[in-house]
């Protein structure tokens, strides 16, 4: 008797996003290495970002339900929860393929006297746990795991209690819209915390979806700066008009120093399950 309803292979369909990228940082480790480094040089000091405080207000309760003591944080980035989640549990170590990143995680880990702190310099796809932690957990780092089925396995096998993978997503702007009626090719982010619930779908895995909505404001200090940034989600080689910079003043509006600016409505997607064993 069939025990699933029959979908299309979203494992696949993922991996095929992740191999018609055009940036270089999705294929090459080494690409993606030295964008953390420029990036870690601009990080100065621990400021997370404000949609990271609602998704952990949501997460705090479940880890406190599931008496979490032990994380194994993937990708951490620049520690939107990482100090967070090291202030509720006895030990947390964060994996990255960047040594840029670990060595900043690290820094604001002491700075806030989180010494519960590890880190481990690997790819999660080629790393081996030697243990296994009560929450596995990663947010907006999935972006190069070109096999989430695997990804998510590996999550599984090495989590006691919990398992968690969340992104931010949304729904492209009106003014990408208007630019495609216009004849430009816009590249707007496909990657969406549905795949997640796909892929663990049909893994056999029922997971607990929670979606948090939460606005983003975009701020150019100029009209030039404006065009220049908006017009980079552009596909490679488009001619950018003068019908660009209409389309997009029509959407971004000009604050009283200048400024021009216009919201995002996105949501943070979290998806959760309790790790099986032997499936």
């Amino acid at each position: 008797m069939k025990q699933r309803v029959f979908m299309p292979d979203f494992n696949r369909q993922w991996a095929e996003q992740v191999a018609q990228s055009s940036s270089e940082r999705m294929k090459d480790d080494q690409a993606e290495q030295d964008f953390w480094k420029s990036f870690m040089k601009r990080k100065t000091s621990y400021a997370p970002d404000a949609s990271s405080r609602q998704v952990l207000a949501w997460m705090l309760p479940l880890l406190k339900e599931h008496q979490v003591e032990s994380v194994l944080e993937l990708g951490p980035g620049w520690g939107n929860y990482t100090i967070d989640l090291a202030k509720h549990c006895r030990e947390l170590d964060c994996l990255d393929i960047s040594q840029d990143v670990l060595d900043f995680i690290l820094k604001i880990g002491h700075e806030e006297s989180c010494n519960n702190i590890g880190v481990i310099h690997s790819k999660w796809e080629t790393f081996t746990p030697r243990r296994k932690y009560d929450l596995v957990f990663g947010y907006n780092c999935f972006y190069r795991q070109a096999d989430l089925a695997d990804c998510f396995q590996r999550m599984n096998d090495a989590a006691n209690k919990l398992c968690i993978a969340g992104m931010n997503t949304g729904l492209a702007p009106q003014w990408a819209h208007e630019l495609e009626a216009a004849g430009y090719s816009v590249k707007w982010e496909w990657k969406d915390y549905f795949y997640f619930v796909g892929t663990l779908y049909q893994m056999g895995i029922d997971p607990n979806v929670s979606i948090l909505p939460f606005t983003k404001t975009l701020s150019y200090p100029d009209k030039e700066t404006l065009v220049q940034e908006e017009c980079a989600r552009l596909a490679p080689g488009c001619a950018i008009s003068d019908s660009a910079e209409e389309i997009l003043c029509r959407h971004f509006l000009q604050e009283e120093d200048g400024s021009w600016q216009a919201k995002l409505f996105l949501r943070s997607g979290i998806v959760w399950w309790k790790p099986r064993q032997n499936f």
